[in-house]
């Protein structure tokens, strides 16, 4: 009799698309409790255009500087939205207000 044989055809390439999701970039923005703690917040009648730092984790943290518009903001922190790159989607994030310019 012949030795019946599975072939695992989709493990691999599960495995392959997790090691690259793990590697793709991922925005981290303040908690709940710090925003909370920077002040009243304010919305913006309309988006105003700036540059953010945005800490971003890898493997690491690493910040990257972005083209954003601010859309509301407390004394000491800012929420922004942008486009990331290969994306449809806009992202929202708040960040402390020192990370942020106007352009």
């Amino acid at each position: 009799m012949g030795q019946v044989r599975c072939y695992d055809l989709i493990g691999p390439d599960l495995e392959h698309a997790a090691n690259i999701d793990a590697r793709r970039p991922r925005p981290i923005g303040l908690t709940v409790d710090q925003v909370q703690s920077t002040g009243r917040r304010q919305e913006a009648r309309e988006p105003v255009p700036v540059t953010a730092w945005v800490p971003h984790r890898v493997v690491y943290d690493e910040a990257q500087l972005i083209d954003a518009e601010a859309i509301a903001w407390t004394e000491g922190a800012v929420l922004i939205r942008w486009t990331p790159a290969h994306t449809t989607h806009p992202s929202h994030l708040w960040v402390y207000a020192a990370a942020v310019r106007r352009r």
